[in-house]
């Protein structure tokens, strides 16, 4: 009996091999190797199939093997897409809570890479813009439209008819739609051996799992995208996969924050996590933190300005100080606010420094009978409010001087 089930199992695994390189669609080509099954008198179960096409491919692939001493790899020395944000050639999540703006954010980083001048919100972008493959199964299309084409990846071609344009080479939406079983895998497997080094961008993970009768909280929900990037690894491409944050979790560290099993972002070589800056309604800015395998994390606050369109505001650290900076500046005197204006004319006019003799001749009519000294401990309250800084020099006639510029 066993010699027979082997026997059984070769000649299944020689026809999957068959279909397989003739890239039979999935469907068909499951009917097919159920029904030589019958003809040989026995039946196959469906995790049985899946194992005879699993071991088909990989022998096709000529894996499972391993790596020998003195085997040359080849290993591309740039792994960013998007400088510490979008690891190439691998796997990104991003997670964030619903109407964060996860979908137009990626839109906007495709289309500076496609329309772009190199970098996106301050960070490089490597190397021209793949080909891009959408598996957008969680929004209609009427949505997409709204990220798609203000981002200039679709076009209006009449009345009330849009297609997608370059780069974008293959579109699923909620109204035809594709899900992470054996057949969309394929297909997405076949585009990407279609259009080399291509970006995935998958949205989103519950919606793609969905039809399996997965449990987000359990591991098993993640088999399907590691199916999936061993399918697409040996053509270079990148997977980019939208997850939504816990909602009791989304003010902590990206690795935590996702919504269901830890396995997903366990999976994933890079982390990108957008929340909301503040709890004011009216703040729309979006603060963006990075966790990665082989990168720095990195903080960023930025605001979509319109659909699609981004502009960044620096770091949180950045913003603390400027928000400080408001504040100090809110409580000045009218004597030191006149000050601070004459350092930020001399700065910005022509980047020069005022010392205090200079300061005193600008405002002699408002530092009473001592202007210089008044001048110099305007220009020292300033620097203590963190809004000016002093810089000692000497000066060959003057002997040693004290400069100040604003901050």
């Amino acid at each position: 009996m066993q010699a027979e089930d082997q026997k059984n199992f070769a000649l299944l695994k020689e026809l999957a091999k068959k279909l397989l390189t003739e890239k039979v669609p999935f469907v068909e080509r499951n009917v097919l190797l159920r029904a030589t099954a019958q003809e040989h008198g026995f039946i196959i179960r469906d995790n049985e199939l899946m194992a005879i096409v699993a071991t088909a491919r990989k022998e096709l692939r000529g894996g499972g093997m391993g790596v020998s001493q003195g085997q040359e790899l080849y290993i591309p020395e740039n792994s960013w897409a998007w400088e510490s944000v979008i690891a190439a050639r691998t796997f990104n999540v991003i997670t964030a809570l619903p109407k964060v703006g996860k979908s137009a954010f990626i839109a906007g980083f495709i289309s500076s890479w496609k329309y772009g001048d190199g970098e996106f919100l301050g960070h490089k972008i490597n190397g021209d813009c793949p080909p891009v493959i959408i598996a957008g199964t969680d929004q209609p299309l009427c949505d997409w439209q709204g990220i798609l084409h203000p981002a200039g990846l679709m076009k209006k071609t009449r009345e009330n008819h849009y297609e997608v344009v370059d780069p974008i080479v293959k579109f699923w939406h909620r109204g035809d739609g594709i899900y992470l079983d054996e057949e969309g895998i394929e297909l997405i497997e076949r585009q990407t051996e279609q259009h080399q080094n291509a970006l995935i961008f998958a949205d989103s993970f519950s919606t793609l799992i969905g039809p399996l009768g997965l449990n987000e909280n359990l591991e098993e929900c993640v088999e399907p995208v590691h199916n999936l990037l061993e399918r697409i690894e040996p053509y270079g491409a990148t997977l980019v996969l939208i997850h939504h944050s816990s909602r009791g979790n989304a003010d902590k560290r990206a690795s935590m924050a996702t919504r269901g099993t830890g396995a997903l972002p366990a999976a994933a070589s890079q982390l990108i996590q957008l929340e909301h800056f503040s709890k004011n309604k009216t703040d729309h800015r979006v603060k963006v933190s990075t966790e990665g395998r082989n990168s720095r994390a990195i903080d960023l606050v930025v605001e979509q300005v319109d659909r699609s369109q981004w502009i960044s505001h620096g770091t949180s650290a950045d913003i603390e100080q400027d928000e400080k900076k408001d504040e100090q500046e809110a409580g000045l005197i009218d004597r030191q606010v006149t000050a601070l204006a004459f350092l930020r004319d001399f700065w910005e006019n022509s980047q020069k420094q005022i010392d205090p003799t200079q300061l005193a001749e600008l405002m002699k009519d408002d530092l009473g009978n001592h202007p210089r000294v008044q001048a110099r401990s305007t220009l020292d309250q300033l620097v203590a409010k963190g809004l000016a800084e002093k810089t000692p020099d000497s000066d060959p006639n003057r002997g040693k001087v004290v400069f100040y510029r604003p901050i």
